[in-house]
Order: structure tokens, then sequence, then C-alpha cells
């Protein structure tokens, strides 16, 4: 019996070790899947150059998983030691290096892929990390539009007294490719219509030229530049629209006429497939106008498109050929006309993404031309601007008697919030703008900005959102950025 007592006492030892109650050796827990990226930073221990403390925006934009930090001008982006927070026990790699935080240092220098691996091993998540110097407070600014508007690049430009200041690039011009392209000020961006301010400046120049009035009919029989063009029996008071009333919006015509529906941006059956021309017939034909000139400004995009063909009758070459000879005198000689699809874009061009059910390639940029179809990139604009902005830095192209022409409010005469040629006058609350003007059409959105103070501003992005406050919200950063300009140069 005590034999088999004894034979019995390693079992029973075995099965003491193994129970639940013994502090010695507690049950195994099971492995955590949790595998959050709860927080990524640059702290001034970061690396040569580092002060402060850059954190880390994240966002999904077009479905991607992405974040964005800004560190410090002349702080080394090859060799980085980022601090972060993860789940418990989860292990975080950098482009597939192991990264222990506030100790290893990483190559930031271009898009890096973060990976968060959980403790067990079965799920991760990948975020895509753009790391680049610059002002914090400016790109914080991007960053903000970028993640509550789903907008994939962004461009910006400004300049101080027509000197160039802060410029910068933005998320990616081209999320399709592989590796993606990222975005850059000398990036190419559809203006929509900011167009038209560019439009205005072929017609004053023009003017100066002598080859054109701002009084010249366009359509009247016998004396319109466009007669010829346009023959036969004309709507009530379509002739006598002049340069002018195109220029203004002011022609009496009103979407009103077409039932509420844009001869240029539609899918109406009387416009659907047709050709600029066809469509400018039909108006001129079939519409009635009000008297030209007789009430307020009513924006209206065809009456920039005919601008374009009078451009094209009286200089005699193409609207992009003219446009181009025009704003090379300002050493601008990357601007153009878009392509409508998305193959012919330009090798520097960025490639536009639509939001909702719209397509970013939808419209045919043949009929949109000169209301809305130029291209040119940030840096060139601010070029550009500095060129005709009363400037002394930077010679004007036109002279002060046309760019008075210009930037007179003819819509309101004596208040704010009006309309020039080409150019919206003046805000009801951004009270250092002089002059601005907008653009959005499906894959793009874009605003840019004369100032009072000197200081000028564009701001360019691929997407347009279909969400409520986002023009205003464009509006708001480009101001704030024209701000932080302002004061840091």
């Amino acid at each position: 019996m005590k034999k088999f007592l004894l034979a019995l006492l390693p079992v029973a030892l075995l099965l003491v070790s193994c129970g639940k109650d013994n502090p010695d050796n507690p049950e195994p827990k099971e492995k955590s899947s949790a595998c959050s990226l709860v927080s990524f930073q640059f702290k001034s221990d970061a690396g040569a150059g580092m002060v402060g403390t850059a954190n880390a925006v994240f966002a999904t934009i077009q479905s991607v998983p992405m974040a964005f930090i800004t560190v410090p001008e002349g702080v080394d982006l090859h060799s980085l030691k980022p601090t972060f927070s993860i789940s418990d026990k989860a292990t975080l790699t950098a482009g597939g290096k192991a990264v222990e935080s506030g100790k290893t240092a990483i190559d930031f220098s271009s898009p890096i892929e973060l990976k968060v691996t959980a403790e067990n091993g079965s799920s991760y998540k990948k975020c895509l990390l753009v790391t680049r110097n610059g002002d914090a407070t400016i790109d914080n600014e991007v960053y903000a539009i970028m993640k509550e508007y789903d907008i994939p690049g962004i461009g910006i430009a400004t300049t101080k007294k027509e000197v160039a200041t802060y410029s910068a690039g933005y998320g990616f011009a081209n999320m399709d490719s592989s590796p993606r392209v990222q975005c850059r000020p000398d990036m190419l961006f559809r203006l929509a219509s900011m167009s038209k301010a560019q439009t205005a400046l072929c017609i004053m120049t023009l003017v100066e030229e002598g080859k054109l009035s701002l009084d010249d009919y366009v359509f009247a029989p016998g004396t319109g530049i466009l007669a010829d063009k346009y023959p036969g029996e004309h709507g009530n008071n379509v002739d006598l629209i002049k340069i002018r009333h195109l220029l203004t919006h002011t022609s009496g015509w009103k979407y009103a006429t077409t039932d509420g529906v844009d001869p240029i941006f539609t899918g109406d059956g009387r416009f659907y497939g047709k050709s600029l021309t066809e469509r400018v017939a039909y108006m001129v034909k079939t519409s009635t106008s009000v008297e030209p000139g007789s009430l307020p400004s009513s924006y209206y995009n065809l009456g920039f498109c005919v601008l374009g063909q009078v451009i094209e009758k009286v200089s005699g070459v193409s609207y992009e050929e003219f446009l181009r000879s025009v704003v090379a005198k300002a050493g601008v000689t990357d601007m153009w006309v878009a392509k409508t699809a998305k193959a012919d874009r330009r090798a520097n061009e960025c490639v536009y993404y639509p939001q909702g059910a719209s397509t970013a390639y939808g419209n045919d940029m043949t009929v949109v031309g000169a209301c809305g179809a130029v291209i040119a990139s940030p840096l060139e604009l601010m070029k550009l601007l500095s060129a005709e902005d009363y400037g002394t830095v930077v010679p004007d192209i036109l002279t002060k008697e046309s760019l008075d022409q210009m930037y007179t409010n003819y819509t309101v005469p004596g208040g704010k919030a009006g309309y020039g040629f080409g150019w919206r006058i003046e805000h009801n609350t951004l009270t250092n703008w002089a002059s601005y003007h907008g653009g959005n059409i499906s894959g793009t959105a874009t605003i840019w900005v004369r100032g009072k103070n000197g200081v000028n501003g564009v701001l360019l992005c691929n997407s347009r959102s279909q969400k409520d406050g986002f023009d205003t919200a464009l509006y708001l950063s480009l101001n704030a950025i024209m701000e932080r300009v302002n004061l840091l140069y």
C-alpha cells in the first residue's frame, strides 16, 4: 500500500502544479488581437535639428489610410526616431523594419508604410505615412482639408510683395500609380472657373493692342464680332450684348432662360453631345435675354466660352495659343487647355478624383474651354498674378488703366462682393482680399486671391467634395495660410 501511494505522488504533484489556484503557475492568457496605432510623433530628440513636437494627422483618403506630418525646415528626414503609441503587446514596422518607440532611426524622406501587428499575429493595420519639412501651422491647415473632405492632393503657393514665399504639394497627384505620385507645387491642376481670369487677361491684352473694344457688339448683324458665325434671327436683346457684358456676367442671359440648366455643364437633351458652337447658336437664336447691363450680375459660364471664340476670331489663333503667348510675357510657360480624357492629360498633370456619383472626366473640355478648362501649376499662377497686381517688383503685363478696368466692381457699385472682369471683387468677411476667384467642377476645386496687404495665394485640389461647407473651409484655409505668410516673411 505504501509503495502504491508513493507511486501516485508525482501525478498528484503534477495535478497541483496545473491547477488554477496555484499562484506560481497562473493559467496562460489568450494573446491579444488589438492592433491600433494611437499616436505617432517626432519629438525634440528625434533627429538633428528637430525642435518641439510634430504630431501626425491621420486620415482615410479615397479609402486609403494615411498619415501626414510636418517637421521644421532643416531636419534631416533620412534618419528620424519616431515616438508612437500602439496597442499593448503589438509591434510596429516602418517600411518592413521593426521600430522601437523613441529608439529606432528610420528614413522618412519618402512615403513609408507603417504596419501595426497584433500580439497574436492574426490581425494588422497599415497606414501610409508622408513626412515633409515645412511650417506645421500652414501644413496643418491643408491636412485638415484633406482629412475632412477626402482630397488626395493639394498644391499651394504664395507671394509677398511679389516675392515667392511658401509653396508646397501635399498628398498625391496620382493615387492610381505604383508608387503613388506625390503632389508638388509645380504640378498642373485644372483651374475650373479660375480660368475666367485668364480669359479676361487675354481680352484686355487685345484691347490694349487696339484689336478689340469693350463696347464692341458680339452678335449684332453687320457689326458684331461673331455675327458671321451666328447669322439669322436672334433672340430678344441678344444683339445688344457687348464684350463688357460677357466679362461681368451682365449679358442678360441667365440660367432661367434654359429652365435652370447651364448650357455648358449639363446633361440636358438640348445640349448633351453638342459642340460649343451648337450650344451658343441655340442660345443666340432661341433664348431671350433681358436688356444687357440692366440687371445685377448673373453668373453665366457660356458667356466666357463666347469670349474664347471672340479671342480666336480677333487673334487668328486658337484660344490656347493666344493664352500661352500672353502669359509668356510673365515668364509662364506651362499653362494649357485641358484634354477631356484621363489618358490624354499632360505628363505633370494631376489625376482628378470624383466624389459621390459624379465622374471627373465627364465634361468635354473643348466645350468648357475659356470658362473653365485652363490647367496650370500653383507656382506659375503666382508668377502670373505678380505680373497683374499693381506691384513694382515684377513688371505688370497690363497697363494700370487696364488693371483698373479689370478690378473695378461693376455689379455692386459702392459695395463689396461684386464682379469685375473675370474676378470677384473684395469679400464680405475676408477683408484683406482685394480680388479672388474660385473654381469647381467634378474632381477639381480651386481658389486664388490677390491680397490688399501685398500677399497673394493660391490653393488647388484634385478632388471636389460634395459636403456642405467645403467652399467656405477652402477659403478660410487659404486666408489663414496667407495671414501666416504675412507674419513669417
